[in-house]
């Protein structure tokens, strides 16, 4: 019984003493004054940036238990990453630069914080706060805003079946409010004040007038290539119905009479021919469209240019965010008129992709291909499309390989892709956070 009850009496001292961590919480009231915990590491690989941040949030809290003997169980944190470089813009090099990561965590023991967004050291180690950001979706009549760690998810269609009636369990005329509640978070919204188009998965496309649902759109190349390597794969059950006989798979072999009943139930219907074997063929459906197409999207989407910080461009177009998608990781990426896709994270930049401009002669989204029409290629701080690898030296410091320069600055560190000398694409982090 003694054992018993020390092992009670240390359950219950552990539980007590467990702390909490909470960023950004507005109900938190200070019971003591704030402590600070500075702290550096030296980056050296251009790949363990979200390691060095973790590691350096794990040594600023175990220099807090050591410090200061009292645990507290509600801690308000604020944290400060910022990078410095031994870069010098008067003494270009080719050589890789060292740089120092300075990290500044201010703790304040509080009381009534909201249980509901405590984080335990481990999740505020791994830094799953960084992720804590909602998107907004403007229409004529009101804003929606959904957080992104709390909306569903989109992974398939749990009702999988599509008729001239209903697409998923929709029908033309739901809200837009309806589709994102039956379906969950879009994996792209394109958008204006009066349009906007959701497309789940890589292949289906819900457009909306006013945030009503007008017109259901599939087709296996719906998107460009350059998106879906940021989506997941949501087409293979599909399955389409006229009402009046057996479904039809992506993979039936159609008959004309099939054909011909699918194009009378349906405004406009695509198929294919498929090598199954050395002497057969089949035909099957590759594209499907019912209902009103939205063809044009007014583009509000300024470019990033690099002409600001990171986080000042953000703050100044919060509102102008035109085409947006949601990748498998939950990563919010808004992608300009200048071919860049910005990955956000909760009010920064943390990722920036330079994309070589493309083709859309084959992207079967309309609205989608002249947003891309519209785009000019890329610019980052002065150094363009296609100049000499050379230029980068006005920037930073870069290594050269065979097809990629590694590259690092004041602002970001990262990989740019080349070929015959010249800059075609990149894949940076920033700095600035």
């Amino acid at each position: 019984m003694r054992t018993l009850l020390c092992t009670l009496l240390c359950f219950w001292q552990c539980t007590a003493q467990a702390t909490n961590y909470f960023v950004q919480d507005k109900s938190c009231e200070a019971i003591s004054p704030e402590i600070e915990i500075s702290l550096s590491a030296t980056l050296r690989d251009l790949d363990n940036h979200q390691r060095k941040r973790q590691n350096l949030r794990q040594k600023a809290l175990n220099k807090y238990t050591a410090q200061y003997k009292q645990q507290h169980e509600q801690l308000y944190v604020e944290e400060y990453f910022t990078t410095q470089s031994s870069h010098s813009a008067e003494t270009p090099t080719i050589s890789r630069a060292q740089k120092k990561l300075h990290y500044l965590i201010k703790l304040t023991p509080s009381k009534n914080c909201n249980q509901q967004v405590a984080m335990t050291s481990e999740l505020f180690i791994s830094g799953m706060h960084k992720r804590s950001l909602s998107t907004t979706i403007e229409g004529n009549a009101m804003e929606v805003t959904l957080d992104i760690n709390n909306a569903p998810k989109f992974t398939q269609f749990n009702n999988p079946l599509i008729t001239p009636t209903n697409f998923f369990g929709l029908q033309l005329g739901s809200s837009y409010e309806q589709v994102l509640a039956t379906l969950g978070l879009a994996s792209l919204s394109l958008s204006d004040k009066n349009n906007a188009i959701l497309v789940y998965g890589r292949n289906h496309a819900f457009h909306f007038k006013n945030n009503v649902f007008i017109g259901y759109q599939f087709h296996e190349m719906l998107l460009p290539m350059v998106i879906n390597n940021e989506l997941s794969l949501a087409n293979e059950k599909l399955q389409i119905s006229t009402g009046t006989e057996q479904t039809i798979s992506l993979d039936t072999n159609l008959t004309q009479q099939a054909i011909n009943k699918l194009k009378n139930s349906f405004d406009e219907i695509e198929t294919a021919s498929y090598k199954v074997s050395i002497d057969k063929s089949e035909q099957r459906v590759v594209g499907i469209s019912h209902g009103e197409i939205i063809k044009n999207i007014e583009n509000t989407t300024q470019c990033y240019n690099g002409s600001m910080l990171a986080d000042e461009y953000l703050k100044k177009h919060e509102s102008s965010k035109t085409l947006k998608v949601v990748n498998e990781d939950h990563d919010n990426i808004i992608i300009t008129p200048c071919y860049e896709f910005i990955y956000e994270g909760n009010g920064y930049i943390s990722k920036l992709k330079l994309v070589e401009p493309f083709s859309t002669a084959n992207i079967k989204l309309a609205a989608l291909a002249g947003y891309i029409n519209q785009s000019k290629q890329w610019s980052l701080t002065g150094i363009n499309y296609n100049d000499p690898v050379s230029n980068l030296a006005k920037l930073g410091d870069y290594d050269e390989f065979f097809d990629s320069a590694e590259f690092t600055s004041e602002h970001w560190d990262g990989y740019f892709y080349i070929y015959d000398g010249k800059l075609l694409s990149a894949e940076l982090t920033s700095n600035d956070y």
